[in-house]
């Protein structure tokens, strides 16, 4: 029996990538030199897997290797490891075409000079960037049918600003260039391809359309590729399955067989299993082993990590699993993107927030268009606004647990080091197309590339970075499949191009809750977290937390339980919430929460989503006035009709907290 190899369902079928990315472009005459970025170990069919059952999926690298074996020359290359051939012949070919003129004058029978020549044959081919490149290009300009694979280009040809390339990487800079522009290249079918994982690593100047070097991200498998891949993993080729079956219904005829001969049938089986070692091992799956709900799991997920995956489950010699797989793939996924975001499940659902009430409405119906796939009825992005601890973040954790998407949280991309904080965005942009259907949580949004206008003196890095999100924000690629949602207490500090409408369609208000929303939030705090409690009215509690955010509920709840547990008391009474209530002092300011109330109510995008308390909310600001430029802002919600305070409003009730 053959072990686990990489397999695959094969149709000897080239991918669309590499077909339309490379083939295409390259018979077009558009280029002769590609950058190669994205999943570049991923697992391709083999077009040649008809005839080799055992490796029905390949390696990126033994794909070239099998279908350029007509080639008169296969080149990869690497600083670590240097020239490589395809063949030993093409070294040969290589040697001698690369080989310094011979001095014509000089005498072709003297030993001395047949030694060194011989010497010369046999010495190692250099590995330095700076001696190999000259030699390949000399390959490329006297030979036809010529293939070069670069392999971690980054270190070749390094992105960088300013002064800090070297004379030598300016050099091999210029060289690519060179390849590419060159006309020889085509007429002589002749091409290169530079593999990197990030195409940010590669010099800019290769990057250029003016450079004729094509770009070509090969992205992690579809959810068609993935079910192919895993039906494969667990019930094998067709071919295969035909062979499983014929040696069921033998041995069930020889089971039966009373008083026959029976060492007919036993040869039939015995020879139908040895020719199952031709096929490549499956792993051992439940009967009720259902195989979308796998493909759904592994999204995001390479078939090499798929693989990987499967192997250590074997490992624990018990079938597969979800939880197993969920389990690996967030240590997988996490490994990979964790320096740029975090991938997690989603704790709460909507029906475990308290208050809201309006927000949730909305958000119920976004989870009934995904549910539909009706992708026009879905925001292309959603700006939550609003003071700290109102449950922006549970709003976005619930609507990610009720779509039953991948659910992240982006991290900063910044960095000190030149250029990687443009690698580290396009590993975030890559990282969310694998993993769609993704929600996609950045907090704090007023904290990252927050406004083009404000001084940064970083060389236009933060120019590049918020270009780069524009662009991805826009495409209309990612509506359904991709809900970027941020959250943020100043919406002022934000970019007006990452707010406006086709970037985020949804701006939301979401404030401090009324007395009915505190009285829910109280009930859901303490059924969270399965606290005992004698209280039955929540109302008196409520008014006494009037001006109090969810997350000083959910404090006050919580120490609630440990001042009941210091009086020995089994549940939290009515006395414990009281002194829980009376103890805590609130983190921010008035003046702070009116003027974040102030900036989410005028950034808003629909009146119907703001709060049904807003007026009122809004006329307290007002008669505090403890905000700097609080009337004008005021004036301006008034005068964009958002509220309207002609009326007289009843001064609001004054919590503890308005006195502080």
């Amino acid at each position: 029996m053959k072990t686990e190899t990489e397999y695959a369902e094969t149709e000897n079928v080239l991918p669309s990538w590499l077909t339309e990315g490379i083939v295409s472009r390259k018979e077009a005459g558009i280029s002769s030199v590609f950058i190669l970025h994205g999943d570049i170990t991923c697992l391709v069919p083999n077009p040649y897997g008809d005839a080799e059952k055992e490796f029905p999926y390949l390696p990126l690298h033994e794909l070239f290797a099998r279908t350029w074996d007509e080639r008169a020359m296969v080149i990869f290359y690497n600083i670590a490891s240097g020239l490589r051939f395809l063949t030993p012949e093409m070294e040969k070919v290589f040697r001698k075409v690369t080989e310094p003129e011979k001095d014509s004058d000089a005498d072709s029978k003297d030993p001395v000079a047949a030694a060194k020549a011989g010497l010369a044959a046999k010495r190692a081919l250099p590995r330095e960037p700076e001696l190999c490149l000259p030699l390949i290009e000399k390959v490329l300009k006297n030979m036809k049918d010529v293939a070069i694979v670069v392999e971690s280009a980054h270190f070749i040809v390094p992105e960088s600003t300013g002064p800090a390339l070297s004379p030598n990487e300016r050099t091999h800079i210029q060289r690519f260039r060179n390849w590419a522009h060159e006309s020889g290249m085509k007429r002589r079918n002749n091409i290169v391809l530079l593999f990197t994982d990030l195409a940010a690593k590669i010099s800019g100047e290769l990057r250029q359309s003016s450079s004729r070097i094509s770009i070509v991200f090969i992205p992690k498998p579809s959810p068609e590729e993935r079910k192919k891949y895993l039906l494969r993993l667990t019930k094998g080729s067709d071919a295969r399955s035909e062979i499983v079956e014929k040696i069921g219904e033998l041995k069930k005829k020889l089971k039966r067989a009373k008083g026959e001969p029976k060492s007919d049938l036993e040869a039939e089986i015995s020879a139908l299993e040895k020719n199952l070692d031709d096929f490549p091992s499956v792993f051992p799956v439940p009967d009720d082993f259902d195989t979308d709900a796998f493909v759904n799991a592994t999204q995001g997920m390479s078939l090499r990590q798929i693989l990987e995956i499967f192997r250590l489950n074997k490992q624990t010699g018990c079938p597969i699993d979800l939880s197993f797989v969920r389990e690996k793939k967030k240590e997988v996924l996490n490994n990979e993107y964790g320096s740029v975001m975090e991938i997690t499940d989603p704790q709460w659902s909507l029906e475990e927030i308290g208050g809201l009430v309006t927000q949730k409405a909305h958000f119920e119906r976004i989870l009934d268009a995904i549910r539909r796939g009706e992708a026009r009825n879905i925001p292309q992005g959603i700006t939550i606004m609003g003071p700290p601890g109102t449950g922006k973040t549970a709003l976005v954790e619930a609507l990610a647990k009720g779509a039953r998407f991948n659910f992240v949280k982006m991290k900063n991309a910044r960095s000190m080091w030149v250029g990687e904080s443009e690698q580290r965005t396009e590993l975030q942009i890559q990282g969310l197309w694998a993993l769609a259907p993704v929600i996609v949580m950045n907090d704090e949004a007023d904290l990252g590339e927050a406004n083009r206008d404000a001084p940064k003196g970083d060389s236009g890095v933060s120019e590049r970075i918020m270009q780069t999100w524009m662009r991805f924000l826009s495409d209309p690629r990612i509506r359904g499949r991709v809900l970027m949602i941020n959250c943020t207490n100043r919406p002022d500090r934000m970019d007006a191009a990452m707010k406006r409408s086709g970037r985020s369609d949804d701006r939301i208000a979401i404030l401090m809750p009324s007395v009915n929303e505190l009285e829910a939030i109280f009930q859901v705090m303490f059924k969270r977290y399965k606290i005992p409690m004698s209280i039955s009215n929540f109302r008196p509690f409520a008014q006494m937390t009037l001006g109090f955010s969810g997350a000083d509920v959910e404090a006050i709840t919580l120490k609630s339980f440990r001042f009941a547990g210091e009086q020995d008391k089994k549940k939290v009474d009515e006395t414990a919430l009281h002194e829980a209530i009376e103890d805590f002092i609130p983190s921010a300011s008035q003046s702070e929460i009116d003027l974040m109330t102030l900036l989410a109510i005028s950034e808003s995008s629909s009146r119907r989503l703001l709060p049904v308390n807003t007026r009122e909310i809004v006329q307290a600001i007002k008669i505090r006035n403890l905000v700097p430029g609080g009337p004008e802002l005021i004036a301006q919600i008034e005068a964009r009709n958002i509220v309207k305070l002609e009326d007289p409003l009843p001064v609001p009730s004054v919590s503890p907290k308005m006195l502080k």
